[in-house]
């Protein structure tokens, strides 16, 4: 399954819309008794839900993908894909301020740091940038390092893809290099139609 993300250091605050966004996510894609049983086994109540506006720990994302795995049977990097791509159409809801309505795709890659570093930690004390850095290597191709801490590229790649699909566009992921191989940075290519 890969290194725990759990088992990773508290590093900075996390904003609770992530971990509102994690738990509906277990909800509509394994239903509530699913979500109940990941929930308690994060010491949670089965019917806790988060608080938008609170900042918890970063730990606790992992901590729940963790659970969500355990419970469901899938493996961490699965979880945290769908997370990502589910994550999508709120992004373009609750951040739609810093995503321009001409982006095609490819733009999309290139300005998404900005919108997932508000995503995840929207003006949380403390929080450190989430360090995803977008270059064009090519009319529809974008080389995408992911550098942070939490280790969650699965996530990322989940974001790729819920923003292909918002955008209708096809593409392709080459994930170059991946910390939990051991590189010092993932490391993805997209191609896909600027269209």
């Amino acid at each position: 399954m890969g290194p725990a993300l759990s088992s990773l250091p508290t590093i900075s605050p996390v904003q609770g819309v992530i971990l509102e966004e994690m738990r509906l996510y277990v909800v509509n894609e394994f239903g509530e008794a699913a979500s109940s049983r990941v929930l308690e086994r994060s010491g949670r109540a089965a019917n806790h839900q988060y608080d938008p506006d609170q900042a918890y720990p970063d730990a606790e994302l992992g901590l729940l993908a963790v659970r969500a795995a355990e419970v469901t049977g899938k493996p961490i990097p699965e979880v945290l894909e769908g997370f990502g791509e589910a994550m999508v159409p709120d992004m373009f809801k609750y951040y739609s301020i810093l995503v321009t309505p001409r982006w095609s795709f490819v733009d999309f890659l290139l300005g998404m740091e900005p919108a997932l570093h508000a995503a995840l930690h929207l003006d949380t004390p403390g929080a450190l940038p989430t360090k995803v850095h977008a270059t064009r290597t090519g009319p529809d191709t974008v080389k995408i390092v992911y550098d942070s801490p939490l280790r969650a590229c699965a996530a990322v790649r989940g974001v790729i893809r819920g923003a292909a699909a918002h955008y209708g566009v096809e593409i392709a992921i080459t994930e170059n290099y991946c910390v939990l191989r051991g590189d010092a940075a993932c490391v993805f290519t997209v191609e896909g139609s600027n269209d």
